[in-house]
């Protein structure tokens, strides 16, 4: 059964994650990237809702936002910090993370990220309906690092919105999935303003080749 973890457990598991990240830098890999989103065990801390520690780890946003800028620092610490990103997802309200008061998110978000800003990360990617409002855009000042920003909160990223961002000067780069799973050439596309294969939700997480690699390039389309 879940239960809530002692701080012992906390302990060993910022260094699981910092292990992780070594092992993934000596695989081969660039760098990681820290999942602190989406409803999983990082954001779990952040939520007042899911968080219902009364030690060091809960309460505050402060504390909330303790556990996660452990991990980023040891992680950081390494395989060094401009291989490591982070991933946020205020507001999103997912498998019970919710985050329904506004100014406990940015009291929240702002205490996690004057924690993490020392550090020197690579980037801060949020997903968040609006990433040019005002909350991610506070969040990307104090952080004073590049912003991957990711308006995928339930639909589909567009190059429309993606070039409107860049060129708007809101961030520095876009996330976008579920047009790359589509389209395995998805940046020569874009490039081109070619059209785009529609994603197969019924493949995403499927065991075979089937929505993985099927997809047609262009110059298969065009064949």
């Amino acid at each position: 059964m879940p239960h809530a973890l002692t701080t012992d457990e906390v302990a060993a598991t910022v260094a699981d994650f910092a292990a992780a990240s070594e092992r993934a830098v000596a695989a081969g890999l660039d760098g990681v990237e820290i999942h602190s989103a989406n409803g999983y065990l990082l954001h779990e801390f952040l939520s007042p809702a899911a968080n219902q520690r009364e030690d060091r780890y809960g309460g505050s946003p402060e504390n909330r936002a303790r556990f996660v800028v452990e991990v980023a620092t040891a992680v950081a610490a390494a395989v060094g910090a401009g291989r490591v990103g982070i991933r946020i997802s205020p507001e999103h309200n997912i498998q019970d993370a919710l985050e329904n008061d506004p100014a406990d998110v940015e009291a929240t978000y702002g205490a996690l990220v004057d924690g993490l800003r020392p550090l020197g990360l690579a980037y801060l990617s949020v997903l968040h309906r609006e990433p040019a409002g005002e909350l991610v855009q506070d969040l990307r000042r104090r952080f004073a690092g590049p912003l991957v920003a990711n308006s995928g909160f339930g639909t589909v990223t567009t190059r429309e919105e993606a070039v409107q961002l860049i060129e708007a000067a809101h961030a520095e780069a876009v996330a976008v999935g579920r047009p790359v799973i589509a389209n395995p050439d998805l940046v020569e596309r874009w490039a081109g303003e070619h059209p785009e294969n529609a994603p197969d939700a019924s493949t995403f997480y499927a065991s075979g080749p089937v929505g993985y690699i099927d997809y047609p390039t262009l110059a298969g389309s065009r064949g």
